[in-house]
């Protein structure tokens, strides 16, 4: 999965002799199949990513009354910066540590991030991911 499209390749891995006096063997590679999805990659995962922490920034007791933080473009760049470091721990682990400090108007976000709850959001993401899977095989 890329930025921005997702691309699917099953190959075959193989030998072939190449000489049989010195009975060497060179690796093959055989491609049996590809499919591809152009409108979705790691940017999709990004996006909800974003999203979910935004929402649960708004819905702090201090922020209430006060506009979305996707309002602000200096916070959203802070936000994004950090939602890639999240969406890589997540990848390897079941929960992250979530710190921005003074995101806007003084206030933290700060949080613990299970990736079920990243599973949940995205699950028509995930959906979407089998297609050029199963167009492959």
């Amino acid at each position: 999965m890329g930025g921005m499209d997702t691309e699917v390749t099953i190959a075959r891995y193989s030998h072939l002799n190449i000489s049989e006096k010195a009975k060497k063997k060179t690796p093959y590679i055989e491609i049996l199949a590809e499919a591809s999805v152009r409108e979705l990659g790691s940017k999709d995962f990004e996006l909800i990513l974003f999203n979910l922490l935004a929402d649960k920034f708004n819905a702090l007791k201090e922020r209430e009354g006060k506009p979305d933080v996707r309002t602000n473009v200096r916070a959203s760049k802070r936000l994004l910066k950090e939602v890639i470091k999240i969406k890589e721990v997540l990848s390897a682990n079941k929960q992250a540590s979530v710190k921005v400090p003074e995101l806007l108007d003084y206030v933290t976000l700060q949080l613990i991030l299970e990736r079920s709850e990243l599973e949940e959001k995205a699950a028509s993401v995930f959906e979407k991911v089998q297609l050029p899977i199963e167009e492959a095989l």
